[in-house]
């Protein structure tokens, strides 16, 4: 099969190797069609001295990408609920999407979608249902509410996908927080009601008046410390909700936020995913979860390089690049 191998820094080559083969009772070999490349993860191993040091913890050489969609085409013994020919999305796979045929863990989300959903969507959907995940408690209750005031903070490929993912579950006012000119207008696109400049002087006083309050809400995608951002804006009760892998432990911070009266993040692991791949799977085949605006480059998967390339150094003019590999 083909595959995007990353032979060293910043070097991918498309490569023939064998296909991998099923090893556990619970995989599920699907082949792939689309894949998307993930902004932060993908280039943080491929444009890395050291990959192995970072998720999904592998030395050169080694297949990149964990964003992909495709038909199964081997179960192993004990998948039941899934067969031969379906389609599927999932949270999350442990890289190597971006080849002919890849590997899935059922233990993790995986689900079946519709033939109606653009392959577009479908190869994002790791992301989105990874989102999605943050949004429930295991036992399913939503983390927003009808009517709540919601910041998202960080307008990348994800802090977009939380705006949408926030309007359809039913939020009062969403201010997307951000300082990307070609982000805060996309964020408008999908549903935020304002979007406001964070190098701003006194955003902080625009967020809360464009909100018409302070937020029930706050979601940081930002992938930084901004703690002390979020206690500004917020307010006693509020939840914080994060996104990814943050370059600080987030304990350490939590006693600032429980000063503040305001509710410290929770992870509810793959319970939660697999409460969120059944909304977003819904919401996408029933033509809610249009995320058209986000896709900003299309490339075959013999452009994969370049595709890592402009995520990693065009990121004002790029957004969601869509890898397609059997389409």
């Amino acid at each position: 099969m083909k595959a995007a191998v990353v032979t060293g820094k910043c070097r991918v080559q498309i490569m023939e190797i064998g296909e991998p083969n099923i090893t556990k009772p619970s995989q599920i070999k699907i082949k792939v069609v689309s894949g998307a490349v993930c902004n932060t993860t993908d280039n943080k191993v491929y444009a890395s001295d050291f990959p192995e040091k970072a998720w999904p913890n592998e030395s050169f050489p080694f297949i990149i990408g964990h964003e992909c969609c495709g038909h199964i085409v081997e179960l192993g013994e004990a998948v039941k609920d899934l067969k031969i020919g379906d389609r599927v999305v999932y949270w999350s796979v442990n890289g190597r999407a971006f080849a002919d045929y890849c590997l899935l863990d059922t233990e993790n989300a995986v689900g079946k979608i519709s033939e109606s959903v653009p392959n577009d969507l479908c190869a994002m959907m790791e992301m989105v249902i990874g989102a999605g995940r943050m949004l429930y408690m295991k036992d399913g209750t939503p983390r927003i509410n009808q009517g709540d005031k919601v910041v998202v903070c960080g307008l990348g490929p994800a802090g977009l996908i939380y705006v949408k993912l926030a309007k359809l579950m039913g939020a009062g006012r969403i201010c997307a927080l951000g300082r990307r000119t070609l982000r805060l207008n996309k964020a408008l696109e999908l549903g935020a009601d304002t979007a406001v400049d964070s190098e701003k002087l006194s955003y902080e006083e625009k967020v809360i008046s464009d909100l018409g309050g302070h937020p029930d809400v706050f979601i940081d995608a930002t992938g930084a410390d901004i703690v002390r951002d979020i206690v500004k804006i917020g307010r006693a009760g509020m939840r914080v909700i994060p996104y990814g892998v943050p370059p600080f432990k987030w304990k350490e911070r939590v006693p600032e936020l429980l000063t503040a009266g305001i509710q410290a993040p929770v992870h509810e692991g793959v319970a939660s995913a697999r409460i969120a791949l059944g909304h977003c799977v819904k919401w996408a085949e029933n033509n809610l979860l249009d995320l058209k605006p986000i896709i900003s480059h299309k490339l075959p998967l013999a452009e994969i390089g370049r595709g890592l390339d402009m995520c990693r150094l065009e990121r004002d003019t790029t957004l969601k690049v869509i890898i397609s590999i059997n389409e």
